[in-house]
């Protein structure tokens, strides 16, 4: 997309929480970053991961904001620790096991 389209459409965060879901991460991750949509940003609350979850996410997916906890804490603080830095026009929540289709933002944008 040209870069003055990209800048008319709302800037979505899309929030992930996570919990030891490395496998669930990584398809849900590798589906994301193929969407048709140009304007987000992938925010990761992990709560306190042991998998390597969190390695696997840096590694391959290094635009995702990171934020892990030192504690599990569930699934709905995180959330809302991930919404206060949010930049994007609309929030929204996905769960770890979510795998997308290639419009499905840009339908919900519509």
């Amino acid at each position: 997309m040209k870069q003055s389209k990209i800048m008319s459409l709302p800037k979505i965060s899309v929030i992930i929480v996570n919990y030891n879901g490395k496998q669930l991460l990584e398809k849900c991750l590798e589906s994301l970053f193929k969407i048709n949509y140009d304007n987000f940003e992938v925010i990761l609350v992990d709560n306190n991961s042991t998998d390597e979850s969190m390695e696997f996410v840096s590694k391959n997916h290094p635009s995702v904001i990171i934020t892990k906890l030192d504690s599990n804490k569930g699934f709905a603080e995180p959330n809302n620790i991930a919404s206060k830095i949010a930049k994007g026009d609309y929030l929204l929540f996905l769960n770890n096991d979510t795998i997308v289709t290639a419009n499905f933002i840009s339908e919900m944008i519509k």
